[in-house]
């Protein structure tokens, strides 16, 4: 790395060291500010264009924005300057072995060509150094980036560099999960003996040690499950049950850490090592919980939940609960069940995320004020308690109980993609009264639009009720009003729906002679999205730009998609009639619009905060990429989740199109706030490939390690971030090519660039 030395930032008198440029980017990554990180790394590679640091924080800031193979680029001089090449040496080698054979070779043409070839290869080694200048945590973080790769690939070449770096970090630092990790890959590759070699190593390491008294839970749950996998991999499944089950016993272990040990128990098995079938309840993943339930009475009205049945029903929350060992919660927050779900989550240590469906004082006033102070205490304590607090819409609730559907359709989304992550799926528990028919948003909205009836718990709050026949009076509980006047958006101009903004990036370049080219573009454009069947419920254009309202998520991903790739083949098609390549800025988003006439054009029209916030988006992303906001994604998966289901119940299969990548939280365009952001993506054939068979080396296939490639950055840049957290960071390599890449105005556009 370069030395820490001042510069000036052209743009203000105040110098910044090399430091607090890294210091920034670092804190931008961990608030998940992507695209401002990069800005960052790229000024400060202006002032430092040695700074290995920045390059790699420039290059997580492009993976996590989905901007892949530009982040590839950008790392692929670090892993250069880490990764030695002893291709060189080994030449080196040969030749010299070669000339001492024909020194005194009669044909001396043949003597002075082995010479010849020693001297090339001396020079070719000239300056070059064998040991890389990487610490074991170096090797570590390679290795996990290769294994993501293989993992993505299925190719076997990643497997074998991937083992080579767990062996190389084994060897420079003897951690043994380095070890048994290596062990992991062996057994892959079918090398078992040196997979048993391996994890004797390890066993041998942990199995006498003494735990020391400073380790957190979760330290001695990570060397406990790592004994436990050298156990399995040595045959001794008996141990590593009593091994697992004293690891199980441990209170306040992180379920990542548990979902770590099932990825690697995974592994084990596709290596062939024989699994006993009770680890299977010994090392279980967390247990998602999406909630519903109903409020309590409003006063004058029900009973349906009359405020002294709350201890029975509190007391029936818990102990479905305690069956389902729920370890992560999401749900509303309004006075009645929901609030009791949330408590009771809490009281166990578990995790709970709340979805407020609109306004914050909106919500109050409509959903908890009526049952006193008290239960506004309590609402107030459980948004400071949550982890996590989202609003399906920020704004005013207006009289429009479709609100709370949405809500729903964000609770479902947003568990189902966090039980996804944590290789589960979500149970539904819901607290509901029975009656016929459901109000809109409510329990039986919900159970309604559930899609797998085995994760499906119902508390049977009328059941409660009929226990208690004192609360219940002469005329029982009143049914509920469900006359909405037919749809329940019918009348009330307000709906959900999905919407896209595009951009043609590169239109203002164009002069006018280039205006028949460009009318020529989009008729081709439109062509070719035709072609994928989906007829948008409105779509307006002006000048360059692009705007499409469908009622559904789904097909307005695939028409995003398709329109993404018409453009990119057209930028081939059409080179040699525009002055560049035209691309496309899309921004996708869900939410509460008013739908009405027009006044002055007199076709249907969109208005609200909504299309304002999808807009905002769109001029702050990546060219050539689609992005949405985390409303269209939990709506996406919703729908995705409910296709599935039809086509499970039909016999049908169902195969899943699309890949949503969180990216971060990002600041919108003309100071509109901030917004959580994915990249959305079709899944491609290498993200099917996960359980295929590993692919055996080609005939001609050289497993060195001097010929390994960089390796796929989009979504492995996790591990790469345990490097820049270290000062031991490797010295010397060339990043001209890196700092050429963030700063380069061709290469990539950045916003505010």
């Amino acid at each position: 790395m370069a030395e820490s030395t001042t510069a000036t930032v052209s743009s203000g008198p105040a110098p910044r060291t090399q430091a607090e440029w890294e210091n920034t980017a670092r804190g931008l990554l961990e608030e998940g500010q992507n695209f401002l990180a990069h800005d960052v790394c790229r000024d400060g590679l202006r002032f430092f264009p040695g700074n290995f640091k920045l390059i790699i924080f420039g290059a997580i800031a492009l993976s996590q924005t989905g901007a892949v193979d530009e982040a590839r680029r950008l790392l692929a001089p670090v892993l250069d300057a880490i990764l030695i090449d002893e291709g060189p040496f080994r030449r080196l080698q040969a030749s010299l072995k070669s000339a001492i054979v024909n020194l005194d070779n009669a044909d001396h043409n043949q003597a002075l060509g082995a010479v010849a070839e020693l001297a090339e290869a001396i020079e070719l080694v000239r300056g070059k150094k064998l040991v890389a200048d990487a610490d074991a945590d170096v090797y570590n973080s390679l290795a996990r980036v290769f294994r993501e790769a293989w993992l993505s690939s299925g190719q076997r070449r990643d497997l074998e560099h991937c083992r080579e770096m767990f062996l190389r970090a084994f060897a420079a630092g003897g951690n043994p999960r380095d070890g048994i990790d290596a062990a992991v890959m062996s057994v892959l590759l079918k090398d078992h003996a040196q997979a048993r070699a391996l994890a004797g190593q390890v066993h041998d390491l942990l199995a006498g040690a003494e735990t020391p008294p400073e380790s957190t839970v979760d330290d001695r749950y990570r060397i406990l499950a790592t004994l436990g996998q050298a156990q399995l991999l040595l045959g001794d499944g008996a141990a590593a049950i009593g091994t697992f089950q004293w690891a199980k016993s441990l209170e306040g272990v992180h379920y990542s850490r548990i979902v770590r040990s099932l990825q690697q128990i995974e592994l084990l098995k596709r290596g062939g090592i024989e699994i006993p079938d009770e680890l299977t309840d010994i090392i279980k993943p967390p247990t998602v919980v999406v909630f519903t339930g109903h409020p309590l009475d409003r006063p004058g009205s029900g009973p349906h939940f009359p405020p002294a049945l709350e201890a029975s029903v509190r007391a029936e929350i818990a102990t479905r609960l305690d069956e389902l060992d729920a370890q992560v919660g999401y749900s509303m927050a309004s006075c009645g069940s929901d609030l009791l779900f949330i408590e009771a989550m809490l009281e166990r240590g578990a995790e709970v995320n709340v979805v407020m469906p609109f306004a914050h004082d909106d919500f109050i006033a409509e959903n908890v004020r009526y049952g006193g102070p008290r239960w506004e205490m309590r609402f107030k304590n459980a948004l400071k308690l949550a982890a996590s607090v989202t609003y399906a819409t920020e704004e005013r609730f207006l009289g429009h109980e479709m609100l709370y559907r949405f809500a729903n359709q964000c609770l479902h989304g947003l568990s189902t993609l966090r039980a996804a992550f944590l290789h589960t799926t979500p149970y539904l528990l819901a607290v509901w009264d029975m009656m016929p028919g459901s109000l809109v948003g409510g329990a039986g909205d919900f159970i309604d639009q559930w899609e797998d009836i085995s994760r499906l718990r119902i508390i049977d709050l009328d059941g409660l009720l009929q226990m208690h026949p004192e609360l219940i009076g002469e005329d029982g509980p009143a049914m509920p009003d469900l006359d909405f006047g037919g749809d329940e958006e019918e009348g009330q101009g307000r709906v959900i729906r999905s919407m896209m903004f595009c951009d043609i990036a590169g239109y203002s370049k164009l002069k006018e002679e280039h205006i028949p080219a460009f009318l020529e573009f989009l008729e081709r454009v439109k062509a070719g999205v035709s072609e994928c069947g989906i007829e948008p419920k409105s779509i307006n254009t002006w000048g360059d730009a692009i705007f499409v309202v469908m009622d559904k998520a789904t097909p307005m991903a695939e028409y995003a998609m398709t329109l993404q790739e018409v453009v990119s083949r057209l930028g081939t098609e059409m080179i040699d009639k525009l002055p560049n390549p035209l691309n496309l800025r899309i921004s996708l988003h869900a939410g509460p619009v008013f739908e009405a006439i027009d006044p002055i054009r007199g076709n249907p029209n969109f208005y609200g905060s909504h299309i304002n916030r999808a807009a905002r988006l769109e001029p702050v992303t990546v060219i050539g990429h689609v992005y949405a906001t985390q409303q269209f994604v939990a709506v996406l998966t919703a729908e995705q989740s409910a296709l599935r289901s039809e086509a499970v119940n039909n016999g049908e299969e169902f195969v899943e199109k699309f890949i949503s990548e969180y990216v971060g939280v990002l600041s919108l365009a003309k100071d509109f706030g901030k917004q959580t952001v994915y990249h959305l993506r079709r899944k491609t054939e290498d993200d099917l490939s996960a359980d295929d068979e590993i692919e055996e080396p080609a005939a001609d296939s050289d497993s060195n390690i001097t010929e390994m490639a960089a390796p796929s950055v989009g979504s492995v840049m996790d591990s790469v971030k345990k490097m820049i957290g270290s000062d031991k960071m490797p010295h010397g390599g060339t990043t001209g090519d890196a700092t050429a890449l963030l700063m380069g105005e061709d290469s990539v556009y950045w916003p505010g660039g």
